[in-house]
């Protein structure tokens, strides 16, 4: 044991069967790192912060207290996300499959009346828009000003009677629920 030196990573001679066994044990640490990170990329598992849901490479975070448009936009973005941004149908189909009721999502209008723009300032895609249709042929979005002056220039899945697998616009000001989305952690 003269040759051991506590500080020392390196063994000596007559412990050069410890340096193979570190060896070894590193190896194999490295090859459970590789299959833990190919598990969490085919599973989503442990990819997203507590209380948020991975799907599709993305995080989503689905609030259970309500507050406007603009309060909902600012809570998202201080956990560290932003108001989600929907950009096909298997995301609007996952996210209408988590919510009972309405909620705010990430686009408005609120610049330019009838020029929808998502929190990320990138213009709505017509190949993947939700809006509810009406039999009457008055579709959403409306900008209904009967309630208030300035419209209707936020958007949100659903609206308070229930249904959820539509966007309507409303008052920015009302009340809802809201969405978050992050980006999956890889």
């Amino acid at each position: 044991m003269d040759n051991f030196h506590p500080d020392c990573v390196c063994f000596w001679p007559c412990h050069a069967d410890y340096r193979e066994q570190f060896d070894a044990l590193h190896n194999q640490h490295e090859e459970t790192l590789r299959k833990l990170n190919k598990l969490n990329s085919s599973t989503g598992c442990a990819l997203c912060a507590v209380n948020w849901i991975y799907s599709g490479g993305k995080c989503y975070y689905f609030s259970m207290v309500e507050m406007n448009w603009t309060q909902s936009r600012d809570h998202c973005v201080s956990r560290g996300g932003h108001l989600v941004i929907i950009n096909s149908q298997a995301e609007q189909d996952f996210l209408t499959s988590k919510v009972k009721v309405t909620h705010w999502i990430g686009l408005n209008d609120l610049d330019t009346e009838g020029h929808w723009v998502w929190v990320n300032n990138q213009p709505l895609n017509d190949s993947a828009e939700f809006w509810m249709k009406r039999e009457d042929g008055v579709s959403e979005p409306d900008n209904w000003t009967k309630d208030h002056p300035a419209g209707e220039d936020c958007a949100s899945l659903g609206h308070k009677m229930g249904e959820t697998d539509f966007w309507t616009d409303a008052f920015c000001f009302q009340e809802k629920r809201f969405v978050c989305e992050a980006a999956a952690a890889v």
